[in-house]
């Protein structure tokens, strides 16, 4: 081969290697194969004063993979106990941000550390029989390239907690899990009818799972119904007052990241 001829060749060589490398480096180009998951907590109200709960660490778990391989810890935001009694009325928790694999996902596990609920002024230990296993929610859900999920975790204080004997309780959570923007959320205010704000019970259904918080005296008898998926609801309000009448509103149609305003519930002394 002639020296011209050499050259000829290691040039188209060369030219070859760079076109390959700059076709990778384009196909790759973005392409980090990991999102984030984002989960905030809110709660449904239970016959405690308070219910203090410490989240030590969670894991989701990656869908067809067995065995403790399949887990991996993500990032939580909380530290310390949080009082899920406050969480109401479209007040939530931040509880994991956490850069994940892409991937199909189907379980969520909470490690619980130690928990506690107050009733009358006295503080009661919560037993936690998961506490070394974790609690396990069943829920797929799929972590795309380059884009958040939103998950939003409903404890259902009332059925969390349980007793067992004599101011003694135990504590196996009940948590609704939802994609938070395919939901939207139900808001009103409970009167009487005089106009004065009612603390009240206010309850709807998603399926099997309740969804309920208080009307808030101190803000005018308002309430939230937060992170419903897209349907037809019916809304229940119990007031507190025995002298009066509970109510049941229809045909309520709750549409994904809008609100749905119910406007002022009047209620009627027997």
């Amino acid at each position: 081969m002639t020296r011209q001829k050499h050259y000829k060749y290691l040039f188209a060589v060369l030219t070859s290697i760079f076109l390959t490398l700059l076709l990778v480096s384009c196909s790759n180009d973005g392409a980090s194969n990991e999102g984030e998951l984002f989960v905030k907590v809110l709660d449904s109200p239970g016959n405690f004063d308070a219910i203090n709960v410490v989240v030590d660490r969670v894991s989701i778990h990656q869908t067809g993979v067995g065995g403790d391989v399949g887990w991996r810890y993500v990032t939580t935001g909380s530290s310390g106990a949080f009082n899920l009694l406050n969480l109401l009325n479209g007040r939530n928790l931040q509880l994991v941000l956490s850069k994940v694999p892409t991937g199909s996902y189907d379980q969520i596990k909470i490690y619980f550390g130690t928990c506690t609920g107050t009733k009358n002024g006295t503080e009661y230990p919560l037993v936690n029989p998961a506490i070394q296993t974790g609690t396990i929610i069943s829920y797929g859900f799929q972590i795309v390239d380059g884009q958040q999920l939103q998950l939003t975790f409903d404890f259902d204080a009332s059925r969390s907690v349980t007793t067992t004997g004599i101011n003694s309780y135990t504590f196996n959570p009940k948590v609704r899990v939802q994609n938070t923007l395919l939901s939207g959320w139900i808001a009103g205010a409970v009167l009487d009818s005089g106009l004065t704000p009612v603390s009240a019970k206010v309850l709807t259904y998603t399926g099997i799972d309740s969804v309920a918080t208080f009307s808030e005296v101190s803000l005018n008898g308002n309430f939230q119904l937060s992170d419903l998926p897209e349907k037809t609801y019916s809304v229940a309000i119990i007031p507190d007052n025995p002298l009066l009448l509970a109510d049941t509103v229809y045909n309520i149609n709750v549409i994904r990241q809008q609100p749905t305003p119910m406007g002022a519930i009047h209620l009627k002394y027997k």
